[in-house]
Formats: C-alpha cells, structure tokens, sequence
C-alpha cells in the first residue's frame, strides 16, 4: 500500500471527495482521531478506556433479566453504540 496515502494527516483531509472517499461517516475525521487515538489509546484496559467492554456492560452483566434479553441489549447496541456515544 502506498503509504503517503495511507496517513493520518492526509486520510480523509483536503476536499469533500477525500472525505467522502476514505471516510463515509458522519463524524470528522479529526474528531475521531483525537477520540481513539487519545482517549482509547492512551488509556488501554484501564477504567478510563471508553472502549473497555468489560468496564462498560458492568451493569448489563449483573442485570437481573433472562440471557435473551441481554443478547438482545448487546445487539441492538453493537448497531446503534455510535449514535448513543458521540452524539451531543
């Protein structure tokens, strides 16, 4: 892979078409960066990951409800987790 191309300064910056191209998403490629980069990278498997599943389904693990529906909960989170975390 060409690896100029393939860069965190230059994926998905410059025009509309390179955003688009690289990164269809809603979110801002910078926003995203300094989200994972910073906040998950930096804090690997410790409480301040925003990414530590453990950490995060404490809750839904010590739920009193049947197995069903807590697969249920993970399902729908796994399809909607972006909207539920990053929107205002």
């Amino acid at each position: 892979p060409n690896k100029n191309r393939w860069n965190r300064f230059k994926f998905a910056i410059g025009s509309k078409w390179r955003r688009l191209a690289d990164w269809f998403d809603w979110m801002m490629p910078e926003a995203w960066n300094v989200e994972h980069n910073n906040r998950h990278h930096y804090n690997l498997s410790e409480l301040e990951d925003p990414d530590l599943v453990e950490n995060n389904l404490a809750e839904l693990r010590d739920m009193n409800a049947p197995l069903v529906f807590k697969y249920m909960y993970v399902a729908v989170a796994a399809c909607t987790w972006k909207w539920l975390y990053y929107s205002p």
